[in-house]
């Protein structure tokens, strides 16, 4: 249940207009789930007798401590966490017949995938991901597990039954038919084929006319150029649409891509262990493309966000084959991306601190003990911040919130 709280202290969030905004003494107040004020210190009195919220939901933070938004992970496959770090030295088709078919066949039984869709929500939401847009596997039973697992560990969620009937292993595929029945409305539904090459055009189409009768979300995995004329074809682009890597895309596709104002996710961490290449994100943002970010479990290695934003932000600044003045992927700005930027790719309402969004935060507490952020007498707020994003990991992430409620508070352990 969504409980009053009133935070004192730094709070860091992204505006349209502000990559990273950082506000000292600060006060943020959640009511019902939402943010319904934020404000200077000075104002605390007057905003707590405005919203008749009790002085005692007050939560002083610590000099270092600061609150953030959670992270949204906008492309994550739930059923890999199994394969996680296995492999990844393969290219992605060997890596796929290999390792991930294979596992994710297993989730046909309802004992193995209940355990392992628990362990996989668990740990994105452990990692600081509030919210994700998940990939399952072709079972309608089992993905109803994941649903599952999203609820009962209050996270925010699209979940996706895989579809899938051809270029995939036999006991690993569907019927066209099959696959169109068993794609129905989940906790938040996302139609999803799984990329071209394992899609007929019957089936793609059919999905797209699914996704326009109930009003849900499609998400794809483009890969070579001509997939975007392909998807657009079969009627699976749109405003929400979700499109991860876009790693090879043309300044055409790009043009098609912003006209169904579809949005983009970059999985700078697979697409570097899996050779797919390096996304130009300044190419993205200048043509206006919504642009999020994705682990990519497990073609990704890591379950956490804070790792796509350092590969991204590291990877931009080293592509070769642009003029001096080239602008390099900030961290600050992949902190939007991980933010408010894969919220509005979600079509969620959350992902920073505005009045009237949906209150998903963490509470960064850069002083626990043991972790590889190391910090000096001499850092101010600004230095803090960001040695947290580049070095914190989740034992930094004290407390966890979701739609105003507290789901996991470390403080107690």
């Amino acid at each position: 249940m969504a409980e009053d709280v009133v935070f004192c202290g730094t709070v860091v969030h992204a505006t349209p207009s502000t990559p990273l905004e950082l506000l000292e003494n600060a006060i943020l107040g959640v009511k019902q789930g939402k943010v319904v004020f934020l404000d200077r210190r000075d104002r605390l009195q007057q905003r707590l007798k405005e919203h008749e919220i009790d002085s005692e939901c007050v939560q002083q933070l610590s000099r270092r401590q600061f609150l953030m938004p959670g992270l949204v992970d906008c492309h994550i496959h739930a059923p890999q966490l199994p394969i996680q770090g296995v492999g990844t030295d393969m290219g992605l088709l060997d890596w796929l017949n290999t390792y991930t078919f294979p596992t994710e066949a297993r989730f046909k039984s309802p004992e193995f995938a209940r355990d392992a869709h628990y362990q996989s929500v668990r740990r994105a939401l452990q990692s600081g991901t509030t919210a994700a847009c998940y990939f399952s596997t072709i079972h309608r039973e089992t993905t109803t597990l994941l649903c599952d697992a999203v609820d009962d560990l209050g996270q925010r969620a699209l979940v996706g039954k895989v579809n899938m009937d051809m270029s995939a292993p036999d006991y690993y595929r569907e019927t066209t038919e099959q696959s169109v029945a068993d794609t129905s409305p989940l906790v938040t539904p996302v139609i999803t084929p799984r990329f071209a090459v394992s899609c007929t055009q019957e089936l793609m189409t059919s999905l797209g006319q699914l996704a326009k009768e109930r009003n849900v979300p499609i998400q794809l995995h483009p890969g070579k150029s001509t997939y975007t004329h392909v998807y657009d074809d079969a009627g699976l682009l749109g405003p929400n649409t979700i499109l991860a890597h876009c790693v090879h895309v043309t300044d055409e596709e790009l043009a098609i891509l912003k006209e169904r104002d579809c949005g983009v996710v970059h999985c700078a961490c697979s697409n570097t262990t899996l050779r797919s290449g390096v996304m130009d994100m300044r190419r993205m943002l200048d043509h206006g493309i919504k642009l999020g970010l994705g682990t990519d479990v497990a073609g990704g290695y890591s379950p956490t966000i804070l790792s796509a934003m350092r590969q991204a932000s590291s990877e931009h600044g080293q592509q070769n084959g642009h003029t001096s003045d080239y602008q390099r992927l900030t961290m600050d700005e992949a902190f939007r991306l991980a933010t408010l930027g894969g919220s509005t790719v979600l079509g969620m309402n959350c992902g920073n601190f505005e009045p009237g969004r949906e209150f998903d935060a963490l509470v960064i507490d850069p002083e626990v003990k043991d972790t590889p952020l190391d910090l000096f007498t001499c850092d101010t707020a600004d230095t803090v911040v960001h040695k947290f994003l580049y070095t914190g990991d989740d034992r930094n992430m004290t407390q966890i919130y979701v739609q105003g409620r507290k789901v996991m508070d470390k403080t107690h352990n």
